[in-house]
């Protein structure tokens, strides 16, 4: 009985992280975007409040 429980919960977890999205290796740890977006911010090519939106929209994940 475990066996069967076990068995179940195994392809229910392989179900799920096929389904995941995939996201570009490019777009993991894009510290280098994000350092030049704050240059921006610094010099005023880009508001504070773009580059806050950007980070909670993910574009730096």
């Amino acid at each position: 009985m475990t066996f069967i429980v076990l068995f179940i919960g195994l392809i229910i977890y392989g179900i799920w992280k096929n389904c995941e999205p995939q996201i570009p290796a490019s777009y993991h740890n894009n510290w280098k975007l994000e350092q030049e977006d704050s240059w921006k911010v610094s010099t005023g090519e880009m508001s504070k409040r773009q580059f806050m939106k950007n980070i909670q929209n993910g574009k730096y994940r």
